[in-house]
Protein backbone atom coordinates (compact mmCIF):
# COMPACT_ATOMS: atom_id res chain seq x y z
CA UNK A 1 0.00 0.00 0.00
CA UNK A 2 1.39 3.35 -1.12
CA UNK A 3 5.05 2.71 -1.63
CA UNK A 4 4.97 0.22 1.23
CA UNK A 5 8.66 -0.54 1.44
CA UNK A 6 9.83 3.05 1.65
CA UNK A 7 7.07 4.33 3.89
CA UNK A 8 7.27 1.50 6.38
CA UNK A 9 10.98 2.12 6.83
CA UNK A 10 10.43 5.87 7.25
CA UNK A 11 7.89 5.46 10.02
CA UNK A 12 9.68 2.66 11.88
CA UNK A 13 13.30 3.75 11.64
CA UNK A 14 13.27 4.68 15.32
CA UNK A 15 12.64 1.14 16.50
CA UNK A 16 16.23 0.22 17.27
CA UNK A 17 19.17 2.42 16.35
CA UNK A 18 21.54 0.57 14.09
CA UNK A 19 19.20 -2.38 13.64
CA UNK A 20 17.65 -3.15 10.27
CA UNK A 21 14.10 -4.30 9.83
CA UNK A 22 13.36 -6.67 7.02
CA UNK A 23 10.17 -5.74 5.16
CA UNK A 24 8.45 -8.56 3.40
CA UNK A 25 7.63 -8.26 -0.28
CA UNK A 26 4.04 -8.10 -1.40
CA UNK A 27 4.16 -10.66 -4.16
CA UNK A 28 1.00 -12.67 -3.55
CA UNK A 29 -0.01 -16.12 -4.66
CA UNK A 30 -2.71 -15.10 -7.13
CA UNK A 31 -2.52 -11.41 -7.92
CA UNK A 32 0.62 -9.67 -9.12
CA UNK A 33 -0.14 -6.18 -7.84
CA UNK A 34 0.03 -4.57 -4.40
CA UNK A 35 -3.09 -3.90 -2.35
CA UNK A 36 -5.02 -0.76 -3.29
CA UNK A 37 -4.01 2.23 -1.19
CA UNK A 38 -4.09 5.99 -0.99
CA UNK A 39 -6.82 8.46 -1.86
CA UNK A 40 -9.87 7.01 -3.64
CA UNK A 41 -13.04 8.87 -4.48
CA UNK A 42 -16.32 7.68 -3.04
CA UNK A 43 -17.94 9.21 -6.10
CA UNK A 44 -21.53 9.12 -7.27
CA UNK A 45 -23.11 5.98 -8.68
CA UNK A 46 -22.91 4.95 -12.32
CA UNK A 47 -26.45 4.99 -13.69
CA UNK A 48 -26.00 5.54 -17.42
CA UNK A 49 -26.63 9.27 -17.05
CA UNK A 50 -23.63 11.62 -17.25
CA UNK A 51 -20.07 10.48 -16.75
CA UNK A 52 -20.82 8.03 -13.94
CA UNK A 53 -18.51 7.41 -11.00
CA UNK A 54 -15.31 8.45 -12.80
CA UNK A 55 -15.72 12.21 -12.44
CA UNK A 56 -13.20 13.91 -14.79
CA UNK A 57 -12.63 16.84 -12.42
CA UNK A 58 -11.63 14.35 -9.72
CA UNK A 59 -9.86 11.75 -11.85
CA UNK A 60 -7.50 14.40 -13.22
CA UNK A 61 -6.07 15.12 -9.76
CA UNK A 62 -2.67 13.44 -9.35
CA UNK A 63 -3.18 12.47 -5.70
CA UNK A 64 -6.30 10.47 -6.56
CA UNK A 65 -5.22 6.86 -6.99
CA UNK A 66 -8.59 5.41 -7.91
CA UNK A 67 -12.37 5.62 -7.98
CA UNK A 68 -15.07 3.62 -6.23
CA UNK A 69 -17.41 2.60 -9.05
CA UNK A 70 -20.89 1.75 -7.79
CA UNK A 71 -23.41 0.17 -10.15
CA UNK A 72 -26.85 -1.23 -9.27
CA UNK A 73 -27.50 -4.91 -9.96
CA UNK A 74 -30.86 -4.02 -11.52
CA UNK A 75 -29.08 -1.91 -14.15
CA UNK A 76 -26.51 -4.56 -15.05
CA UNK A 77 -28.97 -7.47 -15.24
CA UNK A 78 -32.33 -5.88 -16.15
CA UNK A 79 -33.83 -9.30 -16.95
CA UNK A 80 -32.75 -12.78 -15.95
CA UNK A 81 -29.45 -13.73 -17.70
CA UNK A 82 -29.55 -10.58 -19.84
CA UNK A 83 -26.50 -8.47 -18.97
CA UNK A 84 -25.71 -4.84 -19.73
CA UNK A 85 -21.95 -4.69 -19.16
CA UNK A 86 -21.61 -1.32 -20.87
CA UNK A 87 -21.95 0.63 -17.63
CA UNK A 88 -18.93 -1.10 -16.05
CA UNK A 89 -16.97 -1.24 -19.31
CA UNK A 90 -17.42 2.50 -19.75
CA UNK A 91 -16.04 3.21 -16.28
CA UNK A 92 -13.02 0.99 -16.90
CA UNK A 93 -12.32 2.88 -20.12
CA UNK A 94 -12.70 6.23 -18.35
CA UNK A 95 -10.43 5.19 -15.48
CA UNK A 96 -7.76 4.05 -17.92
CA UNK A 97 -7.92 7.43 -19.64
CA UNK A 98 -6.73 9.07 -16.43
CA UNK A 99 -4.43 6.26 -15.31
CA UNK A 100 -6.61 5.42 -12.30
CA UNK A 101 -7.69 2.17 -10.68
CA UNK A 102 -11.21 1.03 -9.82
CA UNK A 103 -12.79 -0.41 -6.72
CA UNK A 104 -15.95 -2.12 -7.92
CA UNK A 105 -19.14 -2.36 -5.88
CA UNK A 106 -22.34 -3.85 -7.26
CA UNK A 107 -25.34 -2.57 -5.33
CA UNK A 108 -27.67 -5.27 -4.02
CA UNK A 109 -30.38 -4.79 -1.36
CA UNK A 110 -32.68 -2.01 -2.58
CA UNK A 111 -31.10 -2.39 -6.04
CA UNK A 112 -32.23 -5.99 -6.58
CA UNK A 113 -34.01 -6.39 -9.95
CA UNK A 114 -37.79 -6.76 -9.86
CA UNK A 115 -37.60 -10.04 -11.77
CA UNK A 116 -35.91 -11.65 -8.73
CA UNK A 117 -39.03 -10.98 -6.66
CA UNK A 118 -41.22 -12.05 -9.56
CA UNK A 119 -39.35 -15.37 -9.45
CA UNK A 120 -40.51 -15.82 -5.85
CA UNK A 121 -37.80 -14.29 -3.65
CA UNK A 122 -39.24 -13.26 -0.29
CA UNK A 123 -39.19 -9.50 0.23
CA UNK A 124 -38.84 -7.09 3.13
CA UNK A 125 -40.35 -3.61 2.77
CA UNK A 126 -38.79 -0.71 4.63
CA UNK A 127 -41.12 1.91 6.12
CA UNK A 128 -41.64 5.59 5.32
CA UNK A 129 -40.21 8.10 4.72
CA UNK A 130 -38.18 6.01 2.25
CA UNK A 131 -40.25 2.99 1.30
CA UNK A 132 -38.13 0.41 -0.46
CA UNK A 133 -37.72 -3.34 -0.87
CA UNK A 134 -34.90 -5.79 -0.19
CA UNK A 135 -34.80 -9.57 -0.35
CA UNK A 136 -34.64 -11.73 2.75
CA UNK A 137 -30.85 -12.29 2.76
CA UNK A 138 -31.03 -16.06 3.32
CA UNK A 139 -33.87 -16.63 0.83
CA UNK A 140 -32.90 -19.52 -1.47
CA UNK A 141 -34.20 -17.90 -4.68
CA UNK A 142 -32.35 -14.66 -3.97
CA UNK A 143 -29.12 -16.48 -3.15
CA UNK A 144 -29.37 -18.55 -6.32
CA UNK A 145 -29.92 -15.54 -8.59
CA UNK A 146 -27.33 -13.37 -6.84
CA UNK A 147 -24.59 -16.00 -6.95
CA UNK A 148 -25.39 -16.62 -10.64
CA UNK A 149 -24.84 -12.92 -11.27
CA UNK A 150 -21.58 -12.91 -9.28
CA UNK A 151 -20.30 -15.82 -11.40
CA UNK A 152 -21.16 -13.96 -14.61
CA UNK A 153 -19.51 -10.80 -13.28
CA UNK A 154 -16.34 -12.71 -12.49
CA UNK A 155 -16.32 -14.49 -15.84
CA UNK A 156 -16.16 -11.09 -17.53
CA UNK A 157 -13.82 -9.15 -15.21
CA UNK A 158 -11.68 -11.59 -13.23
CA UNK A 159 -8.63 -10.79 -15.37
CA UNK A 160 -9.19 -7.05 -15.58
CA UNK A 161 -6.24 -5.19 -14.07
CA UNK A 162 -7.92 -1.78 -13.86
CA UNK A 163 -10.20 -3.24 -11.18
CA UNK A 164 -8.01 -3.93 -8.17
CA UNK A 165 -10.61 -4.24 -5.40
CA UNK A 166 -14.05 -5.86 -5.43
CA UNK A 167 -16.62 -5.26 -2.71
CA UNK A 168 -18.55 -8.27 -1.42
CA UNK A 169 -22.17 -7.13 -1.18
CA UNK A 170 -25.48 -8.77 -0.44
CA UNK A 171 -29.07 -7.89 0.46
CA UNK A 172 -28.77 -5.19 3.13
CA UNK A 173 -30.27 -1.86 4.10
CA UNK A 174 -28.58 0.12 1.33
CA UNK A 175 -27.15 -2.68 -0.77
CA UNK A 176 -23.49 -2.02 0.06
CA UNK A 177 -23.06 -1.96 3.84
CA UNK A 178 -23.67 -4.84 6.23
CA UNK A 179 -26.56 -3.60 8.37
CA UNK A 180 -30.22 -4.57 7.87
CA UNK A 181 -33.11 -2.10 8.04
CA UNK A 182 -34.20 -1.35 11.63
CA UNK A 183 -37.85 -2.01 10.77
CA UNK A 184 -39.46 -3.99 7.95
CA UNK A 185 -42.75 -5.45 6.82
CA UNK A 186 -42.90 -8.32 7.60
CA UNK A 187 -40.56 -8.03 10.58
CA UNK A 188 -37.26 -9.88 10.74
CA UNK A 189 -38.71 -11.99 13.54
CA UNK A 190 -41.68 -12.93 11.38
CA UNK A 191 -39.44 -14.22 8.56
CA UNK A 192 -37.42 -16.29 11.02
CA UNK A 193 -34.28 -14.20 11.43
CA UNK A 194 -31.39 -15.79 13.30
CA UNK A 195 -27.73 -14.84 13.39
CA UNK A 196 -26.92 -18.31 12.09
CA UNK A 197 -29.05 -17.81 8.96
CA UNK A 198 -27.44 -14.45 8.31
CA UNK A 199 -23.94 -15.82 8.77
CA UNK A 200 -24.68 -18.76 6.47
CA UNK A 201 -25.92 -16.43 3.73
CA UNK A 202 -22.78 -14.31 4.01
CA UNK A 203 -20.61 -17.42 3.71
CA UNK A 204 -22.43 -18.40 0.52
CA UNK A 205 -21.92 -14.95 -0.99
CA UNK A 206 -18.26 -14.79 0.06
CA UNK A 207 -17.55 -18.16 -1.49
CA UNK A 208 -19.13 -16.98 -4.72
CA UNK A 209 -17.08 -13.77 -4.90
CA UNK A 210 -13.93 -15.65 -3.99
CA UNK A 211 -14.46 -18.12 -6.82
CA UNK A 212 -15.47 -15.42 -9.31
CA UNK A 213 -12.51 -13.14 -8.53
CA UNK A 214 -9.49 -15.32 -7.71
CA UNK A 215 -7.02 -12.58 -8.72
CA UNK A 216 -8.46 -9.54 -6.96
CA UNK A 217 -8.51 -8.13 -3.47
CA UNK A 218 -11.89 -8.60 -1.80
CA UNK A 219 -13.51 -6.63 1.01
CA UNK A 220 -16.82 -5.80 2.65
CA UNK A 221 -18.17 -3.24 5.06
CA UNK A 222 -18.80 -4.20 8.70
CA UNK A 223 -21.74 -3.03 10.83
CA UNK A 224 -23.81 -4.53 13.64
CA UNK A 225 -26.62 -6.68 12.21
CA UNK A 226 -30.03 -6.64 13.88
CA UNK A 227 -28.45 -5.15 17.00
CA UNK A 228 -25.81 -7.89 17.28
CA UNK A 229 -22.05 -8.09 16.71
CA UNK A 230 -22.11 -11.87 16.27
CA UNK A 231 -22.67 -11.75 12.51
CA UNK A 232 -19.83 -9.31 11.86
CA UNK A 233 -17.37 -11.20 14.06
CA UNK A 234 -18.24 -14.55 12.49
CA UNK A 235 -18.18 -13.23 8.92
CA UNK A 236 -14.74 -11.67 9.38
CA UNK A 237 -13.34 -14.87 10.90
CA UNK A 238 -14.72 -16.90 8.00
CA UNK A 239 -13.49 -14.50 5.33
CA UNK A 240 -9.95 -14.56 6.68
CA UNK A 241 -9.88 -18.36 6.68
CA UNK A 242 -11.61 -18.81 3.31
CA UNK A 243 -10.05 -16.00 1.25
CA UNK A 244 -6.74 -15.43 3.00
CA UNK A 245 -4.30 -12.68 2.07
CA UNK A 246 -6.52 -11.23 -0.67
CA UNK A 247 -9.14 -10.27 1.91
CA UNK A 248 -9.42 -7.29 4.24
CA UNK A 249 -12.13 -5.48 6.19
CA UNK A 250 -13.71 -2.12 5.34
CA UNK A 251 -15.67 0.49 7.28
CA UNK A 252 -17.99 2.95 5.59
CA UNK A 253 -18.54 4.91 8.80
CA UNK A 254 -15.12 6.33 9.57
CA UNK A 255 -14.81 9.24 12.01
CA UNK A 256 -13.18 9.89 15.38
CA UNK A 257 -16.14 8.25 17.13
CA UNK A 258 -15.28 4.68 16.12
CA UNK A 259 -14.56 3.44 19.62
CA UNK A 260 -18.01 4.43 20.89
CA UNK A 261 -20.21 4.04 17.81
CA UNK A 262 -19.06 0.66 16.47
CA UNK A 263 -16.45 -0.62 18.95
CA UNK A 264 -16.65 -4.27 17.91
CA UNK A 265 -16.33 -3.46 14.21
CA UNK A 266 -13.45 -1.10 14.99
CA UNK A 267 -11.61 -4.04 16.53
CA UNK A 268 -12.26 -6.03 13.34
CA UNK A 269 -10.54 -3.30 11.33
CA UNK A 270 -7.59 -3.17 13.69
CA UNK A 271 -7.22 -6.94 13.46
CA UNK A 272 -7.41 -6.68 9.68
CA UNK A 273 -4.41 -4.35 9.57
CA UNK A 274 -2.38 -7.08 11.28
CA UNK A 275 -3.71 -10.17 9.54
CA UNK A 276 -4.49 -8.97 6.02
CA UNK A 277 -2.78 -7.01 3.29
CA UNK A 278 -5.78 -4.75 2.74
CA UNK A 279 -7.87 -2.69 5.13
CA UNK A 280 -9.97 0.27 4.01
CA UNK A 281 -12.26 3.02 5.21
CA UNK A 282 -14.80 5.38 3.73
CA UNK A 283 -15.31 8.72 5.45
CA UNK A 284 -18.66 8.88 7.21
CA UNK A 285 -19.50 12.31 5.80
CA UNK A 286 -18.06 15.17 3.80
CA UNK A 287 -15.43 17.09 5.75
CA UNK A 288 -16.39 20.11 3.69
CA UNK A 289 -20.12 19.98 4.37
CA UNK A 290 -20.38 18.05 7.65
CA UNK A 291 -17.14 18.61 9.54
CA UNK A 292 -18.78 18.32 12.96
CA UNK A 293 -19.76 14.69 12.23
CA UNK A 294 -16.09 13.69 12.55
CA UNK A 295 -15.48 15.09 16.03
CA UNK A 296 -12.71 17.54 17.02
CA UNK A 297 -10.33 18.16 14.17
CA UNK A 298 -12.84 17.25 11.48
CA UNK A 299 -11.99 15.06 8.52
CA UNK A 300 -8.19 15.64 8.70
CA UNK A 301 -8.14 14.24 12.25
CA UNK A 302 -10.20 11.24 11.13
CA UNK A 303 -7.67 10.60 8.36
CA UNK A 304 -4.85 10.75 10.89
CA UNK A 305 -6.65 8.22 13.06
CA UNK A 306 -6.91 5.82 10.11
CA UNK A 307 -3.20 6.24 9.41
CA UNK A 308 -2.28 5.69 13.05
CA UNK A 309 -4.22 2.42 12.91
CA UNK A 310 -2.24 1.34 9.85
CA UNK A 311 -5.17 1.75 7.46
CA UNK A 312 -3.81 2.95 4.13
CA UNK A 313 -6.84 2.96 1.81
CA UNK A 314 -9.19 5.93 2.20
CA UNK A 315 -12.36 6.81 0.29
CA UNK A 316 -13.28 10.50 0.41
CA UNK A 317 -16.44 12.21 -0.74
CA UNK A 318 -16.40 14.25 -3.96
CA UNK A 319 -16.71 17.58 -2.17
CA UNK A 320 -13.55 16.99 -0.12
CA UNK A 321 -11.43 15.95 -3.09
CA UNK A 322 -12.65 19.02 -4.98
CA UNK A 323 -12.09 21.35 -2.00
CA UNK A 324 -8.85 23.35 -2.53
CA UNK A 325 -8.50 23.63 1.25
CA UNK A 326 -7.76 19.87 1.37
CA UNK A 327 -5.40 19.75 -1.62
CA UNK A 328 -2.24 19.94 0.47
CA UNK A 329 -3.50 17.38 2.99
CA UNK A 330 -4.50 14.82 0.36
CA UNK A 331 -1.53 15.47 -1.90
CA UNK A 332 1.06 14.99 0.84
CA UNK A 333 -0.45 12.29 3.01
CA UNK A 334 1.19 8.91 3.34
CA UNK A 335 0.66 5.87 5.48
CA UNK A 336 2.57 3.19 7.35
CA UNK A 337 0.96 -0.21 6.87
CA UNK A 338 1.38 -2.53 9.83
CA UNK A 339 1.61 -5.62 7.64
CA UNK A 340 4.96 -6.70 6.32
CA UNK A 341 7.19 -6.45 9.41
CA UNK A 342 9.26 -9.52 10.07
CA UNK A 343 11.49 -10.51 13.00
CA UNK A 344 15.16 -9.88 12.33
CA UNK A 345 15.91 -13.26 13.87
CA UNK A 346 13.02 -15.39 12.71
CA UNK A 347 12.57 -17.55 15.79
CA UNK A 348 8.93 -17.48 16.92
CA UNK A 349 9.66 -19.74 19.91
CA UNK A 350 11.93 -17.34 21.78
CA UNK A 351 8.93 -15.74 23.52
CA UNK A 352 5.16 -15.48 23.37
CA UNK A 353 2.86 -12.56 24.10
CA UNK A 354 -0.82 -12.87 24.93
CA UNK A 355 -3.61 -11.98 24.66
CA UNK A 356 -3.63 -10.29 21.27
CA UNK A 357 -5.72 -8.15 21.05
CA UNK A 358 -4.91 -7.01 24.60
CA UNK A 359 -6.63 -4.58 26.91
CA UNK A 360 -5.05 -3.55 30.22
CA UNK A 361 -2.62 -6.44 30.77
CA UNK A 362 -0.06 -8.12 28.52
CA UNK A 363 1.59 -11.42 29.46
CA UNK A 364 4.97 -12.55 28.14
CA UNK A 365 6.40 -16.06 28.39
CA UNK A 366 10.10 -16.70 27.71
CA UNK A 367 11.83 -19.85 26.50
CA UNK A 368 15.48 -18.93 27.03
CA UNK A 369 17.84 -18.24 29.92
CA UNK A 370 18.59 -14.65 29.08
CA UNK A 371 17.36 -11.36 30.44
CA UNK A 372 15.20 -9.36 28.12
CA UNK A 373 14.73 -5.69 27.51
CA UNK A 374 11.26 -4.94 26.19
CA UNK A 375 10.25 -1.89 24.21
CA UNK A 376 6.85 -1.05 22.78
CA UNK A 377 6.49 1.42 19.92
CA UNK A 378 3.35 2.96 18.52
CA UNK A 379 2.52 3.01 14.83
CA UNK A 380 4.47 6.25 14.37
CA UNK A 381 7.68 4.62 15.64
CA UNK A 382 7.56 6.43 18.99
CA UNK A 383 8.71 4.49 22.06
CA UNK A 384 5.87 4.26 24.60
CA UNK A 385 7.23 1.65 27.04
CA UNK A 386 10.70 0.41 28.05
CA UNK A 387 11.43 -2.13 30.80
CA UNK A 388 13.86 -4.88 31.81
CA UNK A 389 12.41 -8.38 32.21
CA UNK A 390 14.36 -11.15 33.99
CA UNK A 391 13.97 -14.63 32.57
CA UNK A 392 12.85 -16.04 35.92
CA UNK A 393 9.70 -13.90 35.91
CA UNK A 394 8.06 -15.86 33.09
CA UNK A 395 5.26 -15.26 32.45
CA UNK A 396 5.79 -11.56 33.06
CA UNK A 397 2.83 -9.25 33.45
CA UNK A 398 2.86 -5.77 31.92
CA UNK A 399 0.41 -3.03 32.78
CA UNK A 400 -0.57 -1.44 29.45
CA UNK A 401 -3.69 0.30 30.72
CA UNK A 402 -2.11 3.67 29.93
CA UNK A 403 -1.87 2.94 26.21
CA UNK A 404 -4.77 3.94 23.99
CA UNK A 405 -6.23 1.39 21.64
CA UNK A 406 -4.44 0.97 18.35
CA UNK A 407 -1.57 -0.85 16.68
CA UNK A 408 1.78 -1.27 18.44
CA UNK A 409 5.07 -3.11 17.93
CA UNK A 410 6.83 -5.09 20.62
CA UNK A 411 10.61 -5.33 20.44
CA UNK A 412 12.50 -7.81 22.62
CA UNK A 413 16.26 -7.29 23.00
CA UNK A 414 18.22 -10.14 24.55
CA UNK A 415 21.50 -9.95 26.49
CA UNK A 416 23.15 -11.28 23.34
CA UNK A 417 21.77 -8.28 21.43
CA UNK A 418 19.35 -10.26 19.35
CA UNK A 419 16.15 -8.51 18.34
CA UNK A 420 12.70 -9.97 17.98
CA UNK A 421 9.49 -8.22 16.94
CA UNK A 422 5.79 -8.83 17.40
CA UNK A 423 2.77 -6.82 16.33
CA UNK A 424 0.28 -6.01 19.07
CA UNK A 425 -3.24 -4.65 18.95
CA UNK A 426 -4.73 -2.93 21.99
CA UNK A 427 -8.52 -2.88 22.08
CA UNK A 428 -10.18 -1.03 24.94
Amino acid sequence: MMQKLIIAKQALFKLISGTFLFITSYGLSAQTYPPPSGVYCSCGPTTGVGYGSVNPSIAVKPFVKGILVRVAWELVEPTDNNYNWSLIDGQITAANTYGKKISLGIGCGIMIPQWVFDAGAQRLVTPAPIVDTIAVPWDAIFLNKWTEFISALGARYQNDTTINLVYITTSSQNGFEMQLPPATTPTLTAVGYTDAKMISSWKTIMNSFNSAFPNHYLTNDFHPVNGSDVVADSVYEYAVSAIGSRYGASAWWWSQHNTTVYPSQYVILQNSTINNNFTGIQMVKSGTLDSAKFGPGGMPAALQLAKSDGICYWEFWNSDILNPAFDSLLNNTYCTPVTGIKEENDNPNIFQTYPNPANDKLYISFFDNEKFQLKIFNNLGEEVLNCQLPNNSSPATLDISGLRQGIYFICIITDKQKFYYRKLIIAK
